[in-house]
């Protein structure tokens, strides 16, 4: 998949898209979003996965035009949630450090390690998402 993201980039430098301003790339990214909104309104789940996956190509194009890459993004917000503690309200994860003291107690009985806003890597090896259930 890294490929593709490597493809994407060669997409967007063929057509002078990784010479467009960060502004420019953030409203089409806005767009796709809407898309994604539309789509999901209609019912339609071939324009929701479409309008999906321009989204993605939106959010690497505008990752090049910051001077960044996608994959390093991803990487770098995937090590702060990682180990993140929370509860699931209505499919919406609610961090630990957002969540009510009432329901820090629940985050902490349930997931442990209590008082700390994060697991240690080897306590996610026994969470299920029932541990997540608010």
């Amino acid at each position: 998949m890294i490929k593709r993201f490597k493809d994407v980039r060669n997409w967007g430098a063929m057509r002078g898209i990784d010479g467009a301003t960060f502004q420019r790339q953030y409203q089409r990214f806005l767009q796709e979003g809407v898309e994604i909104h539309d789509a999901n309104n209609n019912n339609d789940a071939h324009e929701v996965a479409d309008a999906i996956g321009d989204t993605i190509v939106t959010l690497i194009n505008l990752a090049r035009t910051a001077g960044m890459d996608a994959e390093d993004c991803l990487d770098q917000a995937f090590g702060v949630i990682e180990l993140r503690k929370g509860l699931n309200k209505d499919g919406d994860f609610i961090r630990y450090a957002k969540l009510s003291k009432d329901d820090q107690l629940i985050c902490d009985q349930q997931q442990g390690n209590p008082g700390d806003q994060y697991f240690t890597k080897d306590m996610l090896l026994e969470l299920t998402p029932d541990h997540f259930k608010a």
